[in-house]
């Protein structure tokens, strides 16, 4: 998944001491920003790994093309934490628990037409394909067009990840457009899909809201 909310070597992968960071409190009974099973907590600079990425795999489909040393982790992290009136960053967390798996939050994000880029990315490799990215961007979305009152909500994804692309359509997002050798990736060019989902698609999901849970 391109872009996301995650850089490289952040999102603390164990539990931290004294809460999901020291002098804070631990994961809340009643989560505010909550799916079925996830809860969603602001990023922080301290979510930061002790290692960089370095995993072939989380970096073919996160859209990193090599390792990255520490201190650019450091600026990265601190850049995304800066929440601000264009970008909001969280950390997906299983409900009760401190420890992330995985990053999502909203980028540019466009007060006078109602818009923004989503990413997400569940870095956790044991909890792929169980459902976890989908319902952190379902609760994304309550959060989104419940409080922001946002009209869109858009985002990127590779071609050759198809898991991805379930797991939007999952959440309500339909393809608009194909951006052809849009990408150079292992001696090839790829394709991207762009995708979105309006408020009128988001109203008329049959489902529990994030804050009726």
């Amino acid at each position: 998944m391109p872009r996301t909310v995650r850089a490289p070597g952040t999102a603390r992968n164990r539990p931290a001491r004294g809460g999901y960071h020291a002098g804070m409190s631990p994961a809340p009974e009643h989560p505010l920003l909550r799916g079925e099973r996830v809860w969603l907590r602001p990023l922080e600079t301290a979510d930061i790994l002790e290692s960089s990425i370095d995993d072939v795999e989380l970096g073919h489909y996160s859209g990193f093309r090599r390792p990255f040393s520490r201190a650019e982790s450091e600026r990265f992290a601190q850049m995304l934490a800066s929440q601000g009136e264009t970008t909001m960053n969280f950390v997906i967390c299983e409900m009760g628990e401190e420890r992330g798996i995985g990053g999502i939050g909203l980028r540019d994000i466009d007060r006078l037409n109602g818009s923004a880029e989503v990413s997400v990315f569940i870095f956790d490799r044991s909890r792929w394909g169980k459902g976890f990215g989908t319902d952190a961007m379902l609760a994304l979305l309550d959060f989104a067009f419940g409080e922001m009152r946002l009209e869109r909500v858009w985002l990127r994804t590779f071609d050759y990840n198809e898991r991805a692309v379930r797991s939007y359509e999952k959440a309500g997002f339909v393809k608009e457009a194909l951006l052809r050798h849009d990408r150079w990736h292992r001696g090839a060019y790829g394709d991207t899909h762009l995708m979105a989902i309006l408020r009128s698609e988001w109203e008329a999901q049959e489902r529990p809201r994030s804050w009726e849970h």
